[in-house]
């Protein structure tokens, strides 16, 4: 086989470049149309390259040695960035108010690229074809889902697929991954409690919807503690809580929403039932009515055994062993790629972005910047995923 080690090293200032270039012209969930026309014109200068644009709007399915006849990989990465301010004083800080690349899905969509490239160049070592899949709309909008209803794992069919998260979580250039449950599976929620409004001074005239509220807020913490089992993780916050607009005004209605989540989708379900049962059982022992909606979410996020044990001796070929976590403990947050794995078998990764020294803010963070000296190892690790699968 072609040693990449070369041809990676040769393109990672254009692709640290590039993702730069994206980092600083960020676009939101279904919006990635400067995005996505960056990525196209890229991929279509590679030969032997197919790339197939506007997909659920604005994702890029691009195709490489479709005429293979092994079993196709597909490898995918998110285009979307936040909708919040950056805060750090970096050359290529956000030009866009308000919008930021505070996942680093600029750093998985430029390794992607990256590895588009580098494949490209050894497509006789590929015993089937690769699909690049540049998704949009991973934050909170499912851009996974709506890629799959158009089809991104046919016309090649899709036989695995395998995509891949920065953190700050681990030390730079290692990789971490779970044999099973890697993100949770979660819904979000949306609370109306209808009570009866009245002036704060004669509280005994109306229905106070803010203290029935209040009581579901504390009360939900009871079916994690008492429904759930204490060996299997789950939660449920409401951080946002909209009342009156006045001090002495009891409202006709107040509003709560938030988000639940667990390790298991039998547990989220069970948290979606009882969640209901709580919210209209208080609302009614006081007299009001309450609704609730559910909306959104994940689901969870399993990665097949026998894949994640494949990641991982990819990363063992070529990283030290002390920087590959065979069984790095899942998280709480959610997960679009967990749409893939309800298609396909294929796993999820981590790849770590923590220098020594001075630490890197988290994901999420105003000042957050994927660490590019990372690239190298996302490239390879997709490389290597995809033209060795045919012959594991």
């Amino acid at each position: 086989m072609t040693d990449v080690r070369r041809l990676i090293e040769d393109i990672t200032p254009a692709i640290r470049e590039f993702r730069r270039e994206l980092h600083k012209h960020p676009e939101p969930a279904f919006e990635e149309h400067e995005t996505a026309a960056r990525i196209a014109t890229r991929l279509g200068a590679i030969g032997g390259m197919e790339v197939r644009t506007d997909v659920a709007g604005t994702g890029i399915v691009a195709t490489l040695g479709r005429d293979k006849s092994g079993p196709c990989v597909g490898l995918r990465a998110d285009m979307d960035c936040l909708r919040m301010q950056e805060e750090s004083s970096i050359d290529h800080a956000s030009v866009k108010d308000g919008l930021m690349h505070a996942c680093g899905h600029d750093g998985h969509t430029a390794c992607l690229l990256g590895a588009a490239m580098v494949l490209a160049e050894c497509v006789d070592d590929l015993a089937g074809p690769v699909k690049f899949i540049f998704q949009p709309a991973e934050e909170n909008k499912g851009g996974a889902r709506v890629m799959i209803d158009e089809g991104c794992l046919e016309d090649p069919k899709v036989d695995v697929v395998y995509g891949l998260h920065g953190t700050t979580a681990l030390p730079l250039g290692s990789v971490g991954l779970n044999p099973g449950a890697m993100m949770a599976a979660s819904k979000y929620f949306t609370i109306t409690i209808n009570g009866r409004g009245c002036h704060a001074a004669s509280p005994h005239r109306g229905i106070d919807p803010v203290v029935i509220g209040s009581q579901i807020i504390c009360a939900v913490q009871s079916i994690i503690t008492r429904n759930v089992s204490p060996l299997e993780p789950a939660l449920i916050t409401i951080p946002k809580f909209t009342g009156s607009t006045a001090p002495n005004v009891i409202p006709e209605k107040v509003v709560l929403e938030g988000t639940l989540r667990a390790l298991s989708n039998k547990n989220r379900k069970l948290l979606e039932r009882r969640l209901k049962e709580l919210v209209e059982q208080t609302a009614a022992a006081h007299g009001a009515s309450a609704d609730i909606e559910f909306y959104g979410g994940y689901p969870l996020l399993e990665n097949d055994p026998g894949e994640a044990v494949y990641v991982a001796e990819i990363a063992s070929s070529f990283l030290p062993g002390r920087k590959i976590i065979r069984n790095y403990p899942p998280s709480m947050g959610a997960e679009d790629f967990s749409f893939y794995l309800g298609e396909v078998a294929g796993a999820f990764f981590w790849l770590g972005l923590q220098p020594k020294g001075d630490p890197l803010p988290s994901l999420h963070h105003p000042q957050f910047d994927f660490n590019d000296e990372a690239i190298p190892t996302a490239i390879r690790m997709l490389c290597e995923i995809a033209r060795r699968y045919a012959v594991r």
